[in-house]
């Protein structure tokens, strides 16, 4: 009965170790974060959705800056076909190693930013909110259709001047769900090595009070721990449907949005892989050593 307790514990333990692992080590680190957001760029989806936004911005405020400049004819005669254009000519310099870059820059400056402020060593911007400023990937998007001469096809000169600065920003945290996100990340910081450091001190305890039948033992331990893998996958899924549910309502996001949540979660998938296919070499070598001491018998 003891061993049983040990062997639920110690697949609870390592449910938690994986998630705490995977946000200290992924979602906490910006080297990580930086390495993650590149995938998502890669993306189809996400970088489509991307591109819809950054074209979006570029149209609202190259019409919006015509507009101010008191060029109604020319904002109605050009934004139009930019509109209509807008999302492909975005995608088109999105896969530019000069945008990549930039995006990545971006990412690691937002990153950085919100670590700072999760961490309690810096402040939030505008509004109290925390936000990732895309404004410099904007300005290359309109720079490379300058140099390439989409610019002017549209009529259009010095089409990164329009962009104003903080043109182009993405919410991440709201003011009013920040002190949540301070606890929880203390939470993980405080949690990662004891949720490890637990995990492999009930299956040592599971050892010693299995030791009298260690093939059997060896066994029930494969069990747990291809159980804590397929319960860590399943938890992984659940939690991107509640995300994705919760933030986005258009199917167009939320197909882009699953997608950037599978790259940002792929530790949590390595390392439920690794419980999986650890749990089945312990649980295949109890199996063989059963036998074998059965057939020496």
């Amino acid at each position: 009965m003891a061993r049983l307790v040990a062997l639920v514990l110690a697949v609870i333990a390592g449910v938690v170790a994986i998630f705490a692992l995977w946000a200290n080590g992924q979602l906490l680190d910006t080297g990580s974060w930086t390495a993650v957001s590149g995938a998502m760029l890669e993306n189809k989806e996400v970088r489509h959705r991307v591109a819809t936004f950054l074209g979006e911005e570029l149209v609202g405020e190259t019409e919006a800056q015509l507009r101010a400049a008191g060029q109604e004819e020319v904002a109605e005669r050009v934004v139009p076909a930019l509109r209509a254009e807008q999302t492909r000519l975005a995608e088109r310099v999105m896969k530019t190693a000069r945008f990549k870059a930039i995006w990545e820059q971006a990412n690691r400056s937002g990153h950085k930013a919100l670590l700072r402020v999760l961490d309690e060593e810096g402040t939030a911007g505008e509004n109290g909110a925390v936000v990732v400023d895309l404004t410099p990937a904007l300005r290359q998007i309109a720079d490379e259709l300058e140099e390439e001469g989409f610019a002017e096809d549209f009529g259009i000169s010095g089409l990164s001047s329009l962009v104003e600065p903080g043109a182009a920003r993405i919410k991440v945290l709201e003011a009013q769900e920040l002190s949540q996100a301070q606890d929880a990340v203390r939470v993980v910081r405080d949690l990662t090595l004891p949720a490890v450091l637990a995990t492999l001190g009930l299956y040592a305890l599971v050892l010693v009070l299995g030791w009298w039948e260690l093939p059997r033992t060896f066994v029930a331990i494969g069990v747990a721990l291809i159980v804590t893998g397929a319960l860590a996958l399943l938890l992984r899924t659940l939690a991107g449907n509640q995300v994705v549910d919760r933030l986005l309502s258009a199917q167009a996001d939320r197909e882009a949005a699953q997608a950037a949540w599978g790259i940002a979660t792929t530790t949590i998938q390595h390392l439920a892989i690794g419980c999986i296919v650890a749990g089945g070499l312990a649980f295949l070598g109890g199996l063989f050593f059963s036998w074998r001491r059965r057939a020496l018998a």
